[in-house]
């Protein structure tokens, strides 16, 4: 399990990644946390400003697909996304993380379709359907 933060400058946004994180099964929970002011340096000049943090518990398998997510659907050029590794907790709640983001399971979830599939061995159909060829007789 790991634990990714990501800041965002407004709610409305914070919000709605968290949600999607959550339905498109790359975190398995996401906590928004105000922060009354935060204070950086941005292009050589001193910023202060509200933040929202998301603390979102996820996977590192399901890690790739929530940074790209992030970055894609992030209000800034250069969104905070980092993460921690939690070396330990409470079983049934990691059980419960691995098993929300379980990418392998949505995989299995998707009905296959395999009828275009045949098997190497079967012989073109033409070859099935063609007649012997009448021998010549004198």
């Amino acid at each position: 399990m790991i634990v990714v933060l990501s800041t965002y400058p407004d709610r409305k946004s914070a919000e709605e990644t968290a949600q999607s994180l959550v339905e498109k099964e790359l975190a398995a929970c996401v906590s928004i946390v105000n922060i009354e002011q935060s204070v950086y340096r941005w292009k050589g000049k001193m910023e202060k400003s509200p933040e929202y943090l998301l603390i979102v518990k996820t996977t590192e398998k399901a890690y790739p697909q929530l940074e790209t997510h992030i970055k894609n659907t992030h209000p800034h050029s250069v969104p905070e996304i980092i993460y921690l590794e939690v070396k330990g907790g409470q079983r049934d709640y990691l059980d419960w993380v691995n098993e929300s983001c379980n990418s392998s399971a949505r995989l299995l979830r998707v009905p296959l379709d395999l009828s275009a599939l045949k098997r190497a061995s079967d012989p073109p159909k033409e070859f099935k359907s063609a007649k012997k060829p009448k021998t010549l007789s004198w």
